[in-house]
Order: C-alpha cells, then structure tokens, then sequence
C-alpha cells in the first residue's frame, strides 16, 4: 500500500470533495422550501413530538425533526458542522482511495469513470429510496444526485491522477 498516496489522497481528496460539496449545496439553488408559517409549524412541531427523529403521519406527511438544544437559528455559527463536514469528507476520501487502488482500470479516466459506477450505485440505493418510498421531490433527488456522484467521479479523477503521480515518483524512487 502506498503511504504517501493514502495520506495525500485523504487530504486532497478530502478538499476537493469539500469544496464539491459547498458548491452543490451552498451556490446551486437548493429544491427546499420554508414553510409559509414557520412560527406556527415549530410549536406544532414541538407539540407533538418527543424531539430529534424521523416522523411520518399516514396523510402523507413525513418529516426530519433536528432542533437545535436552544431552539436557535441552524444557520448561524456553522463552525462545528463545516469541521465535521471536512472531517467526513476526508474519511470518504480514504475510503475513496483504498477504492482506487483496487481497481483494474490503468488509466485516470477509466477509474474515475468506475467510481462514477459507484457513485451511481450508492445513489439509486441510498437516495432513490426517499423519492420512492417518502415522496422527496424530484428536484430533491435530482440535486442529490448531482451532489453524490460528482463526488465520486471527480473524486476519482483526482484521487487516480494523485495515484498515477505518486505511483511514478515511488517507481522512479526505485
């Protein structure tokens, strides 16, 4: 196994898959709306429930409850939740490497097309599920889509051409 691939692929990897991240959810416009009395939605919401879960009503109503401890404002001080967002994009990145390196394929293009494979696969397991069964929107899952496998398949195209360099520079090493 190759250290020095592992450990700048996670890092890399891990940026770009950030940045990829930030891009889709942050600058493309999101398929989210508020409700039209969010005041009135938070106590029901709060009245009914026993706090943070996943909860369905059988009139079609499904929804994720995420309050906050002091019922604040999700969108301000985000420090924590970009920190944690980096950390897991760069243990995807791992993962996405030890992917890489077990592929057959010899050339950047050829394992990021494989991993655009993956990233198809984990979408219609994961993702199409909640359009199915819950009835997310189809612009929903459209941008989750766009999210889940622009990271694999720009994922792969970094992390194969960190693989390539690196593996050039251990064989010239030799």
């Amino acid at each position: 196994m190759n250290a020095k691939f592992l450990i700048l692929g996670t890092t890399v990897g891990g940026i770009v898959l950030f940045v990829w991240g930030g891009l889709t959810h942050a600058v493309l416009p999101q398929p989210i709306r508020e409700f039209k009395d969010a005041r009135a939605v938070v106590q029901t919401i709060r009245a009914n429930t026993e706090g943070n879960a996943v909860y369905f009503a059988r009139q079609g109503v499904f929804t994720s409850v995420a309050f906050r401890p002091d019922f604040g404002d999700k969108t301000q001080n985000i420090t924590s939740s970009l920190i944690i967002q980096f950390c897991t994009d760069c243990l995807s990145a791992l993962l996405l490497c030890l992917a890489v390196t077990r592929l057959s394929a010899n050339s950047t293009m050829g394992r990021a097309d494989w991993l655009l494979v993956l990233g198809l696969a984990a979408f219609t397991l994961k993702i199409v599920p909640y359009w199915n069964w819950y009835g997310f929107s189809t612009s929903f899952i459209a941008m989750e889509a766009l999210d889940l496998v622009g990271k694999f398949f720009i994922g792969g195209l970094v992390l194969s051409a960190l693989l390539n360099k690196t593996t050039r520079v251990k064989a010239a090493d030799a």
